[in-house]
């Protein structure tokens, strides 16, 4: 029997070879995690992986494969994202993923969004709360109430139907990171919901969505999302109200009279 190729393998019915992809990794003190992940992604998909380390970790690069590449960014999911998009842009990529370093993603999922992106999507997201999404583990009550709340403003002010609007999981091709790279400022929390709306008010892209299993907080909801820490959770949401007013405020939109019409 024949052994095929990675670029066999990922060679359309009418020969042209598929981009290769990279995946970004954003960890943040996730040591204990971030080469289960890793290797979750390898063996799951035949692509590139960038493992942006944001500090408080303690692998070492070396300890990767060859087709694993680790750099330090800036403290910062937002920071560390961009961070990752330049990279992709500078090496030739054009395709782009993201899961996060936590383990609240499922890698295979990565291989649908490739496929929508590839089939004309610049923007496909992972939904948690997609109708076919299976609940692994299932969001605390503030994160829901946080997607539905700016779920509904996304749609409102940017005409955008999705289902998850703060998702880690996502896939875009090269023409989503060229625009981005510039205009990506979020440098913390809230990275996703920027970018969504920078491509949606723009009206120069498609983006659509895959259902992705909510496997929230990496099966940890008990330590992160314990009730004495209900004041900390609840404080993302104005976090989340400043992304969305900075982007508003830079595409010079009045959001008011958009959001009282509709």
């Amino acid at each position: 029997m024949t052994s095929l190729s990675a670029a066999d393998r990922d060679t359309p019915a009418g020969g042209t070879p598929a981009p290769r992809a990279l995946v970004l990794v954003p960890a943040l003190a996730e040591s204990g995690r971030v080469s289960g992940v890793v290797g979750s992604v390898l063996d799951a998909l035949d692509a590139d992986v960038l493992v942006l380390d944001a500090g408080g970790n303690a692998f070492s690069a070396s300890a990767f494969p060859d087709r694993v590449t680790s750099v330090g960014v800036p403290r910062g999911v937002g920071s560390a994202v961009r961070h990752g998009i330049e990279y992709a842009l500078a090496h030739g990529y054009q395709v782009v993923t993201r899961i996060d370093g936590d383990g609240q993603h499922d890698p295979v999922v990565l291989q649908d969004l490739l496929a929508r992106q590839r089939a004309g999507a610049d923007l496909v997201l992972g939904s948690r709360y997609h109708p076919q999404s299976h609940v692994v583990a299932a969001p605390p009550t503030d994160r829901i109430a946080l997607n539905v709340m700016f779920r509904s403003l996304v749609q409102q002010v940017c005409g955008l139907a999705m289902t998850d609007v703060i998702s880690g999981c996502w896939a875009m091709g090269r023409e989503a990171m060229e625009f981005l790279a510039p205009r990506i400022q979020v440098r913390d929390y809230g990275s996703t919901l920027e970018i969504l709306m920078l491509l949606g008010l723009s009206g120069r892209f498609s983006i659509t969505e895959v259902p992705h299993p909510a496997i929230y907080a990496g099966l940890g909801v008990e330590q992160r999302y314990g009730a004495d820490r209900l004041g900390d959770r609840c404080a993302r949401s104005a976090v989340y109200l400043e992304v969305v007013t900075d982007v508003l405020d830079r595409h010079g939109v009045n959001a008011w009279p958009l959001l009282v019409q509709r």
